[in-house]
């Protein structure tokens, strides 16, 4: 109120209270002071100056009528406190205020401290309960002690109700992040997304690491070691970014990280000094060592959302790798069941591999995903394993065949087809697809079905031109290798022919790096 009323002048504060050291933390929690009064500003400030709450000082905003504390309230949403006088330019202002805190604007966090100068104006009791206000005050009964008692009270339930909030934010996040992790189909992808995920967690952007012993398959060899039980890192943030692959042993490292490593380590650690750093440790199933180095603050909030974002992390983990496993067990299973097929075939060479590397090399190139690639790969191997149920003496003719013995040649799509079809797993329906399909042309006149164009599954036309290029490209009993010329001029007049144009191109365009897997698997 702007009128000084007799009951608003005995408004008294005891003696200031000594001066306290600068807040530990550098943060200030927000107070709203809303009064008409210019002289209740100017006193609240000069009491409350020194107001410390665990380390943590006051920013104070001055508001003069309760138009100006909404317009603060819709300006700022981490307001602390309000010290609210009720009557302002209106009699109803404070209420007001109150009533569109919690009802227009949802919030239920900022505590509501109703002050007066007129205590016959007061608010009702049900107005109390229903906006969860915290105290209400007549000026008159308010000490500085009071004052700042009451003011502790509020800030300490402000932060309470902040932590339970963020506490419940920080286990959505878990969940959500912790759900991310089964979409990652290569250990760089799910250690790259386990450093982003905790950084959200603690909400912002710092220096981390993450660390492994582990030896990943061969096309994860980007983490793989030569050394036993040597830490190398595999993802980075901050200064740690550059140094993927990296022996921790050649970083400039703190020495809490340092005497950690050197430690006797427990399955599953965790480590915190001086709220500087946070070591995180996990020994997978496989016996390897995961080492996650967080640099900078982790409060206790963020700490224990961290450990069970951990503890989520580990079992995916493990599912991941277990399933990497199982991939690379199902690979070699497939490479040696191709390896037999070109065997019978007469051949001792790398023509599967060089194929399997072929094919991944060009859907890479076309924009597939890693995981599309490595079916693509894999289902590559077996294109001819309907030849198993060919008789020898056809398969290994040394001369021309006849019409019949063609036709008997050919049915190895439809075979093969029908040995991989009904399999429940998405890599060897592919594999079916490409046996059925990669002898049909892209003008039709192929076989089995005489099919063309985009009626040709896309697996089944790029492993066409891969198969028929490393045929040419290499001896075999009844041949010499073709001369690498004369073989992209094949492809390039039988382009829009025999095979898909775009394909054909997108081969051309990295000829360098077909020869060069040519070179990496020479037959034996």
């Amino acid at each position: 109120m702007s009128e000084n009323k007799p009951e608003e002048k005995l408004l008294r504060f005891a003696a200031a209270a000594p001066a306290v050291p600068k807040t530990e933390y550098g943060y200030k929690y927000k107070v709203i002071v809303a009064d008409d009064d210019k002289d209740v500003h100017t006193v609240t400030q000069l009491v409350l100056k020194n107001f410390i709450f665990e380390g943590a000082g006051i920013e104070f905003i001055d508001t003069y009528s309760g138009e100006e504390t909404i317009q603060a309230l819709k300006d700022n949403d981490d307001i602390a406190v309000i010290l609210l006088d009720v009557v302002m330019e209106e009699n109803t202002s404070g209420l007001d205020v109150v009533e569109y805190t919690r009802n227009v604007l949802k919030n239920d966090m900022t505590r509501i401290i109703l002050k007066t100068g007129q205590p016959g104006i007061a608010p009702e009791e049900r107005v109390i309960i229903d906006y969860d206000i915290n105290d209400y005050k007549s000026k008159a009964e308010l000490t500085a002690q009071k004052f700042t008692t009451t003011l502790h009270t509020a800030i300490r339930n402000y932060r309470d109700l902040r932590k339970l909030a963020n506490h419940k934010k920080g286990l959505e996040m878990v969940i959500a992040s912790s759900a991310d992790f089964y979409h990652y189909n290569n250990l760089k992808e799910f250690f790259s997304g386990l450093l982003s995920q905790l950084n959200n967690l603690r909400n912002f952007h710092s220096d981390a690491f993450m660390a492994s012993t582990m030896r990943a398959p061969k096309e994860d060899s980007f983490i793989a070691y030569s050394q036993e039980n040597q830490f190398h890192l595999i993802a980075g943030t901050g200064r740690f970014s550059g140094e993927c692959e990296k022996p921790l042993n050649e970083m400039n490292l703190k020495v809490e990280l340092t005497e950690f490593l050197k430690s006797k380590r427990e399955r599953t650690l965790y480590y915190k000094k001086d709220n500087e750093c946070y070591i995180g440790y996990y020994k997978g199933y496989d016996n390897s060592e995961n080492l996650i180095y967080l640099e900078g603050q982790v409060n206790e909030i963020n700490e224990d959302m961290i450990r069970l974002f951990l503890t989520n992390f580990s079992f995916a983990f493990d599912r991941l790798f277990m399933n990497k496993k199982m991939i690379g067990g199902m690979k070699q299973i497939i490479m040696m069941l191709g390896e037999l097929i070109e065997y019978r075939d007469g051949e001792t060479g790398s023509h599967v591999r060089r194929v399997s590397e072929m094919v991944y090399l060009m859907a890479k190139k076309a924009g597939k995903s890693d995981e599309e690639c490595d079916d693509l790969s894999i289902a590559s191997m077996v294109h001819d394993i309907g030849k198993i149920a060919i008789d020898d003496a056809i398969l290994r003719k040394p001369g021309k065949l006849t019409t019949e013995e063609f036709a008997i040649i050919k049915e190895h799509t439809s075979t093969g087809y029908a040995i991989l079809k009904d399999s429940t797993i998405s890599t060897i329906r592919i594999a079916a697809e490409i046996a059925l399909n990669h002898h049909e042309k892209w003008e039709g006149g192929g076989y089995p079905n005489n099919i063309s164009g985009e009626e040709i599954p896309w697996a089944a036309r790029l492993t066409a031109i891969v198969d028929v290029f490393d045929a040419l490209a290499n001896k075999r009993y009844y041949k010499d290798a073709w001369p690498e010329q004369e073989i992209f001029d094949l492809l390039k007049k039988e382009k829009g022919i025999a095979f898909d144009p775009p394909l054909v191109e997108l081969f051309f365009e990295n000829r360098d790096a077909i020869m060069e897997i040519q070179k990496k698997y020479p037959d034996s």
